[in-house]
């Protein structure tokens, strides 16, 4: 079927149901980032592959929202469909909620309600409620989506020993029930498979690139529930769930269960990290009161134990191993005159990451983007459509590991050959940026939306901009993309242990792209008069490429930092090299002031 012959199938289910507008967001009951292909709805009916965006359906037309990292991409894949996009936080363009409260009126709005949460479903129901509208909580995709869809995956739950996660299930379980008690509830329903995997320590391969099992777990001043299936359960997981004090459900019982009742009074409530489905089980006509406020294991887990950030050094140890060997052989290929691409550069790095120890894949789809291919910030080639790299211009790399000691995420920007003087000022302002972030001191309350514009003013000043955050929170053996804390719009502060990335850029279409990421451990600092300050420690050790530096615009601090940094990665990597490595690394590390 055709993009438009899908959508058209699904209006035909829409009149069925008396709706006249659907909503097929990216989601899933667990509100995840990443999602099984069971849920990817919204890619199947637009055929937008993007990781992010919505797409509404209604009478007479179809619309997909997505924000700015994929703009270029969307404009590209919804060409010769029926779905026009729209481009989020741009000047005119309404939020879905505007546009159906605008276009819907006295109607009908259609959406799965496992995959909206109760805070989004609060915000469209108030703006159809002006518009005497109502949302209804309707699954019309299964009606439409049969042959070719895949089933929900499945796959073996194993212990991750506490050697590696440095608290027990028991422990963290004592601590979550601490807080609720702080805030006044005795109970809390877990969706987040993050979150799961927290609490238990357990991991599974669920979901791409996210070492989860699909589950949701529910805690109680007495009790704590695992809603999964327990014959997916290794022999080991299974007992240490027992002796953790936690009985395992099956999955698909939560529903009824909620309904039913759980002996708890007051249920806190993070709206946006439970599906309005579930919320309104939980809460409608019980006498259970529902308790808002935050998500308390996305808050706990975000500061890392001290066995946690030990581990996370030493995961960064191997990427950087495993990188630099990938630089050298993608070096050696070339100058050896062998035609390579984008899908080979993604090949190597991953031939080299799974050789080191504790490796469970990669924390994301790699990103090797060459050229102009590296202005569409999350493009990903494929075996079948990739780029030829030539030697000129940038390749841009974009990868990280998931490890039993962590998680990685890093990007390098690496001139191919001769430089404009635009790449090579763009590249240079992009390397201040980062330095700016990463050299920061700041006193404790500081968040990450406070230090943001840090970063952006060495590219504002030349009348420049890039549409995402300056970084994100990174996961241990978790998501790479982990709140609550990020560089951008998070108003939560900084402490030590969360560990975030630094990754300021410059995208320009038809021509090239540019990034420099890091992840950072925040660190404590000094104590003053002023009060306690904090810091940022690169956890990343592998060198910038220098051979795209103007090292006019550096600035004598910015040059030190730059020749401290990769004097620590050359101290830090050398002693695990071969000799050839090692000079291979000295010359990338060499420093710039002279």
């Amino acid at each position: 079927m055709t993009v438009a012959e899908k959508i058209e199938a699904l209006r035909t289910k829409m009149t069925g149901h008396g709706a006249d507008a659907v909503i097929l967001p990216t989601s899933d009951p667990h509100m995840s980032e990443y999602i099984p292909a069971y849920w990817e709805s919204r890619r199947w009916f637009s055929g937008f592959t993007g990781d992010a965006g919505t797409l509404v359906v209604t009478k007479e037309e179809s619309l997909l929202w997505t924000d700015g990292r994929f703009f270029i991409q969307a404009d590209q894949q919804l060409a010769g469909t029926p779905v026009k996009l729209m481009k989020m936080r741009e000047p005119g363009v309404p939020t879905v909620s505007e546009y159906l409260g605008e276009h819907i009126r006295h109607g009908k709005v259609a959406v799965d309600g496992r995959l909206l949460s109760e805070g989004d479903a609060e915000i469209l129901e108030r703006k159809l409620s002006a518009a005497g509208s109502e949302l209804l909580d309707c699954d019309l995709v299964a009606e439409v989506w049969t042959n070719d869809r895949p089933e929900l995956p499945a796959t073996p739950v194993w212990l991750l020993e506490e050697r590696y996660a440095g608290k027990s299930c028991a422990d963290k379980l004592a601590q979550v029930r601490a807080e609720l008690k702080k805030a006044g509830a005795d109970a809390q329903l877990y969706s987040l498979l993050g979150d799961v995997a927290w609490a238990t320590n357990l991991r599974a391969s669920d979901i791409d690139y996210n070492p989860f099992a699909i589950a949701f777990l529910l805690v109680t001043d007495k009790a704590a529930w695992l809603y999964l299936d327990a014959k997916r359960l290794e022999a080991s997981a299974a007992d240490y769930m027992k002796k953790s004090g936690v009985e395992v459900r099956p999955y698909a019982q939560l529903e009824s269960d909620l309904k039913k009742g759980f002996d708890a009074s007051k249920v806190l409530v993070s709206k946006p990290d439970i599906s309005f489905s579930l919320y309104r089980s939980m809460t409608e006509g019980k006498d259970v009161q529902a308790v808002e406020g935050h998500d308390i294991i996305t808050d706990v887990k975000a500061a890392k134990n001290p066995t946690e950030c030990e581990n996370m050094r030493t995961c960064h140890i191997y990427d950087g191993i495993a990188l630099v060997r990938f630089k050298m052989e993608l070096e050696r290929r070339m100058a050896a005159g062998e035609v390579l691409t984008e899908w080979d550069a993604v090949e190597i790095a991953h031939k080299y990451r799974s050789q080191m120890p504790g490796n469970r894949g990669e924390s994301f789809n790699t990103i090797a983007a060459y050229g102009a291919n590296a202005a569409m910030m999350h493009y990903g080639p494929t075996a079948e459509q990739h780029a030829s790299l030539q030697p000129k211009s940038f390749l841009l790399v974009d990868s990280g590991g998931q490890y039993l000691t962590g998680t990685t995420d890093v990007t390098r920007t690496f001139a191919m050959g001769p430089l404009t003087q635009k790449e090579k000022a763009c590249y240079t302002w992009v390397l201040k940026s980062h330095i700016d972030i990463a050299g920061a001191v700041f006193p404790q309350g500081t968040t990450g939306k406070d230090l943001d514009a840090i970063a952006r003013v060495q590219v504002w000043k030349h009348g420049l901009d890039y549409r995402c955050g300056t970084g994100h929170g990174v996961g241990y053996l978790g998501a790479v993309h982990e709140g609550p804390h990020s560089f951008r719009s998070s108003t939560v502060p900084l402490i030590p242990g969360m560990t975030i990335t630094d990754e300021p850029g410059l995208y320009m279409e038809g021509e090239f792209g540019i990034r420099t990421e890091n992840t950072l451990e925040v660190v404590q600092g000094e104590k003053t008069e002023y009060g306690q300050f904090y810091a940022f420690r690169p956890l990343t050790v592998f060198p910038i490429d220098k051979t795209a530096i103007l090292p006019e615009l550096l600035s004598a601090e910015e040059t030190a930092y730059l020749d401290a940094y990769h004097k620590r990665v050359y101290d830090t990597l050398a002693p695990k090299l071969t000799e050839e490595e090692r000079t291979w690394l000295k010359k990338a590390c060499s420093p710039l002031s002279k």
